[in-house]
């Protein structure tokens, strides 16, 4: 029965890992989509749909595990920790999604100054890499870095706030395309840090805070 559970495992962390690709590579797409001004809706939505199916494919393999091998400690915390990070992969293909949509939403973006949009996304993709190698290899060392990386990105996200509050930008589009996107990408750190708290409670069986 061991060797069952373990090989339900070893094709659950595969799966996992063809996940987290996949959510990597749409939040990279949309944000280079934003930054170059280029539209990449459809290609980002059919990779969100692509993702959806898989996170099923996860939740039925993990259940599955769960009730015929009845697994214990650290195996069951995994188990049940794949559920949640690979809705928290869906989260990050669904902001993607929404930063993809901002330039068919609001038309031609190439002129607005996107510095700040370099700056934070920077930072979230770097997350985003460090959520899952943290969680690929229950690294609970790069698991913890990531709150102090989300308190810098809250941080910008409120200076950029009061900054597009007060500007003078004659173009609203800007202010507002750079406000939604800044927004998306506050959200997605947040899901990298769900991902980095679940390190720690399938390592320790205790929450990160």
């Amino acid at each position: 029965m061991r060797r069952l559970l373990d090989i339900g495992i070893n094709n659950l962390a595969n799966m996992m890992h063809d996940m987290s690709k996949i959510a990597q590579e749409c939040v990279t797409t949309a944000i280079d989509s934003y930054l170059n001004d280029e539209d990449a809706v459809n290609y980002v939505y059919s990779k969100a749909q692509q993702l959806t199916m898989l996170k099923d494919e996860v939740n039925d393999l993990a259940i599955e595990l769960i009730i015929r091998y009845q697994p214990l400690a650290s195996d069951l915390r995994y188990i049940s920790s794949c559920i949640e990070v690979a809705y928290d992969f869906v989260r990050f293909a669904r902001y993607a999604y929404d930063i993809a949509q901002v330039k068919t939403q609001l038309g031609n973006i190439a002129s607005c100054d996107k510095d700040i949009i370099v700056r934070i996304s920077n930072i979230v993709n770097d997350m985003l890499v460090k959520s899952i190698h943290a969680f690929n290899n229950k690294d609970m060392d790069t698991a913890k870095i990531l709150v102090d990386m989300d308190d810098e990105v809250d941080s910008l996200y409120r200076v950029s706030l009061s900054g597009m509050i007060n500007s003078k930008d004659v173009d609203i589009r800007c202010i507002l395309a750079n406000l939604l996107v800044i927004r998306y990408l506050e959200r997605i750190a947040d899901h990298t840090v769900y991902v980095g708290e679940l390190v720690r409670y399938i390592v320790s069986g205790e929450r990160m805070r």
